[in-house]
């Protein structure tokens, strides 16, 4: 079903339709139908349909026999079964990412009017934004990429942004020196559609390798 030592990530485009009423769970059904936005609706349709689509063909189910459950803080899991999952999208590019063991996805890509330099110096640590600064024609690929690195640990970690925002995720292996965001993380970087930027976080120091498709089936 899943290996421990293994993550697989779909890159899902996002500039298309999908069956709702086939692939998403009364759950998604609820939750767009608060989004006014006919943009971000198609996106939020597309990108919950292929993850459904993935887990139900990984597990043996239909979309509306996916036992989701959700946490305090409303990150959603599976109940039963050893598989763990992680959705992230921005722009017309989503992620999804499934392991054996706790994990976090996440993508990116450049914003107008957002100067990383200046968002790295205030948020990121020390060495990190003066990596940004020095990076020339290349920061906001510098900063993306530490961006998502630490967006991926703290969803790994179910925690808030805020608390990884200062967090060191240079190497293979990151740990919080400072112990707000507990636990240790693999991380690897993702290749992504155009400028997007993704990376993914799976919880212990072991080894991943990382298998990435791209989600063309119909939907």
């Amino acid at each position: 079903m899943t290996e421990p030592d293994v993550v697989d990530v779909w890159t899902v485009p996002l500039d298309r339709t999908a069956d709702a009423a086939r692939w998403l769970t009364a759950d998604d059904r609820r939750r767009a139908g608060g989004i006014g936005d006919p943009d971000m609706l198609r996106r939020f349709v597309v990108a919950h349909a292929a993850l459904n689509a993935i887990l139900a063909g990984r597990l043996g189910l239909r979309p509306a026999d996916l036992p989701f459950r959700r946490t305090e803080r409303g990150r959603p899991w599976l109940a039963g079964v050893p598989v763990h999952f992680s959705l992230a999208h921005a722009g017309e590019v989503a992620l999804v990412a499934v392991a054996g063991r706790e994990l976090g996805v996440d993508v990116d890509h450049p914003r107008p009017g957002l100067d990383p330099r200046r968002m790295a110096a205030r948020f990121f640590t020390a060495e990190e934004a003066s990596d940004v600064a020095a990076a020339g024609a290349g920061a906001y690929r510098t900063y993306l990429r530490l961006w998502t690195r630490k967006e991926a640990c703290v969803k790994a970690a179910g925690a808030r942004l805020a608390l990884g925002l200062r967090l060191p995720v240079a190497g293979a292996v990151v740990r919080d020196p400072s112990g707000r965001l507990t636990g240790c993380y693999f991380v690897r970087d993702l290749p992504a559609d155009g400028e997007h930027v993704g990376a993914v976080a799976l919880a212990g120091t072991e080894p991943a390798s990382c298998r990435v498709y791209r989600f063309d089936r119909d939907i």
